[in-house]
């Protein structure tokens, strides 16, 4: 079984595609080679060489991979919805068991792999099927992705006891702040520990706002994930001690 881990977010847009592109390239920088993918992805747009999902885009721009974007996601749909509407506006069929087989093929290339979800755990990605059920196919470590922000706690504890009551085994979870944080949100200083608390997983830490993505360098990124997130749970997985 190919090494590697899957990272979800608690909702939409609550930054976990800078949270796997500065994963990856933190290991590509410790020696690993480590690769990306996003098994499904919805509001994908058309490239010369193929519909590619701009989360595929800019993790293969900040990590330095070679593959082309349109590469990164087994499953590419346009609209920006949850992938079964997304799949059933273009009138195509999503099924798990092609999802699994090609991400087993794509990571057994590298020796480890950073995959992203889409949407929040249980968002539908086939008839019948969620993205839970997609975690729970592939078998890999999850890493929870949250805001810093008021209402964290529960959405984070949520998906954490639903990956859990699945048999998933979650080494972490991290915040990120996709977008400018309020000043006067109090409870940002006190989350971490509340979720902590509450599931026993432990804080990796949260990366701050960084601009705006197109913007944004590899060298910031590093920087930012080696000052504020804790790798070394991941850095484990990958067989990097030290």
């Amino acid at each position: 079984m190919s090494k590697g881990l899957l990272v979800v977010g608690t909702d939409t847009g609550v930054g976990k595609t800078l949270v796997c592109a500065g994963l990856t390239l933190a290991l590509r920088r410790a020696g690993v080679q480590a690769g990306y993918l996003k098994p499904v992805a919805s509001g994908c747009l058309p490239t010369r060489e193929g519909p590619a999902s701009p989360d595929a885009a800019l993790v293969a721009r900040l990590a330095g991979l070679r593959e082309k974007p349109s590469e990164l996601s087994p499953v590419c749909l346009a609209a920006p919805l949850a992938p079964l509407a997304a799949a059933r506006a273009e009138g195509v069929t999503v099924e798990m068991g092609p999802v699994l087989a090609a991400c087993q093929e794509l990571m057994q290339a590298r020796a480890f792999t950073v995959l992203e979800g889409v949407g929040g755990l249980l968002v539908p990605l086939a008839p019948g099927a969620t993205l839970l059920d997609l975690a729970v196919g592939l078998g890999l470590p999850v890493l929870v992705v949250g805001r810093p922000g008021l209402g964290t706690v529960n959405h984070t504890l949520l998906t954490i006891e639903a990956l859990r009551g699945r048999g998933l085994t979650v080494p972490g979870f991290a915040f990120s702040a996709a977008a400018p944080l309020p000043d006067d949100d109090l409870s940002m200083a006190g989350n971490p520990a509340l979720v902590s608390e509450f599931c026993g997983a432990p804080f990796l830490g949260a990366l701050p706002y960084l601009g705006p993505e197109e913007q944004l360098s590899a060298q910031t990124l590093h920087r930012a994930v080696r000052e504020h997130l804790d790798l070394e749970p991941v850095l484990r997985l990958a067989g990097v001690s030290g």
